[in-house]
């Protein structure tokens, strides 16, 4: 793949989200929970980096929140999510994959009245890159964020 590496454990693809696992809804029972482990994974990754990580830190919050929200509700569920530096600590990798093999749409124009439709472009508008992968059982959407 790329120099980068999971952290704390080398893992080049997600996992499977398990029961018990950190992106699980905590028995909560809401729908939206992993969005909020995601944004936590990510924040304590950018908290072990040198340097000021404080736009990166926003900009990675808002496009983990709108992956994982589009996997929800767009891509048939969340299958799994991992987020990762490089072994300098100069890119964030933010993999996400759900159960659909449906690209997202670009260039649409979006209803100005709709209450969403836009976490898609904010997505590539935010991450330094962003590459879809069709995979047998869905897909995976990569975005990195130059630190």
């Amino acid at each position: 793949m790329s120099d980068l590496v999971s952290t704390p454990d080398p893992q080049p693809d997600p996992q499977p989200l398990t029961p018990g696992a950190e992106l699980t809804d905590g028995g909560l029972g809401h729908e939206m929970a992993p969005a909020a482990g995601a944004r936590a994974l990510v924040r304590g990754l950018l908290q072990r980096c040198t340097g000021d990580t404080a736009r990166v830190q926003g900009d990675a919050q808002l496009a983990v929140t709108e992956l994982v929200a589009n996997a929800i509700v767009h891509g048939g569920g969340l299958t799994a999510f991992s987020a990762d530096l490089d072994q300098d600590d100069a890119r964030l990798r933010l993999q996400v994959e759900d159960a659909s093999r449906t690209t997202p749409r670009t260039g649409e124009p979006v209803d100005p009245g709709a209450l969403g439709g836009r976490g898609w472009a904010i997505v590539q508008k935010l991450a330094t890159t962003v590459t879809v992968a069709l995979l047998p059982h869905g897909k995976r959407i990569t975005a990195t964020f130059a630190l």
